[in-house]
């Protein structure tokens, strides 16, 4: 049964801005390290319930400042509680802010695509996102994309001559996305307490909202495999996404994809990336596939050395080492 916790308060207004900050001053203190929250909501699933632990993480990262939510319960059952819950977590910001939020949240992530979505003035944008920085409501992500180099007596072609690199932002914890993404702008069902029809949307779209954290979480699990890494992360430029990027300090590197969906990987999404990478002009060391539903006879029986593949035993084993500790076996590894 979920348990809400609600402080003494003067007046809505002042506990709603209390709440917000006291999940803020939270995920100061935990400085932001995603393996060390998941590790800490796993504790709260049987052993084995990765599946629902990750789809947690990616739902309710944030959301102990309001609610100590009962994970005995379903995936289900725990959104339509926060649904009927809804007028805790509303946040004390502008309306053109809250447009700003949930562009970032329903968008590439991409900030001057969404500032321009949501604000008349170009520096308001760039002034309020300076704040939720502050504020440690949003993280700014930097492209590790470079500019295009002119060539000797060349001029560049007009579209490169104006072209600006992109930077992206990602909300400090997953609450505020999933607030962003599918309740902020359901404000009036919810008000309408149509709470069903609203958790039927965020279902429909589930796979999809998970895909993100999935994509940290693997980038967490790779650098732990590989501790000499000394950038990791996702890339973009102007022709290519890649969901994971690691450069080593032998400058090796390695290309990652992250397919959180019912269906195995097989060789094609493996071609894709190694196509990404061509364009993106990478000459990877490694491959390295992370899949929520296993891969193909193909893949598997692969005898290419070069292909890493990771799948959920993988994030179990990895997760339940760091809660159980369990000493009869060695620190978690891999198997090439």
């Amino acid at each position: 049964m979920a348990i809400i916790y609600i402080p003494k308060r003067k007046s809505n207004a002042n506990f709603l801005i209390d709440s917000l900050f006291s999940i803020i001053d939270y995920s100061k203190k935990e400085g932001g390290k995603i393996k060390k929250r998941f590790i800490q909501l796993y504790k709260n699933f049987k052993r084995g319930e990765i599946e629902k632990a990750i789809i947690s993480f990616a739902l309710f990262d944030g959301v102990e400042q309001y609610f100590t939510l009962d994970f005995d319960k379903s995936i289900e059952e725990n959104i339509l509680t926060v649904l009927r819950n809804f007028e805790c977590f509303i946040k004390p910001f502008s309306q053109q802010n809250n447009f700003f939020l949930s562009a970032l949240a329903t968008g590439d992530r991409k900030i001057e695509s969404a500032i321009k979505k949501s604000f008349s003035k170009e520096q308001e944008g760039y002034e309020s996102l300076q704040r939720f920085i502050d504020q440690n409501i949003i993280e700014k992500e930097f492209s590790r994309e470079t500019l295009p180099k002119k060539e000797p007596k060349k001029r560049l072609k007009k579209e490169l001559r104006r072209y600006r690199i992109q930077h992206k932002a990602k909300f400090s914890r997953a609450f505020y996305r999933f607030w962003y993404r599918y309740i902020y702008p359901s404000l009036e069902q919810l008000h309408n307490q149509e709470f069903e029809q609203v958790q039927a949307f965020i279902l429909s779209d589930l796979d999809n909202f998970v895909s993100f954290t999935f994509e940290e979480l693997s980038n967490e699990l790779l650098k732990e495999r590989f501790p000499e890494h000394i950038r990791s992360g996702s890339y973009w430029d102007r022709k290519v996404e890649i969901d994971l990027l690691m450069e080593l300090d032998n400058g090796n590197v390695i290309i990652g994809e992250c397919k959180w969906k019912n269906s195995k990987i097989c060789k094609k999404t493996l071609s894709s990336l190694q196509k990404k990478s061509q364009i993106a002009g990478f000459s990877p060391t490694y491959y390295a596939l992370f899949s929520k539903s296993s891969f193909s006879n193909e893949l598997l029986k692969s005898k290419e050395k070069n292909i890493l593949l990771f799948d959920l035993e993988d994030f179990k084993e990895w997760s339940e080492e760091a809660v159980y500790k369990r000493k009869e076996k060695k620190p978690y590894s891999f198997e090439f």
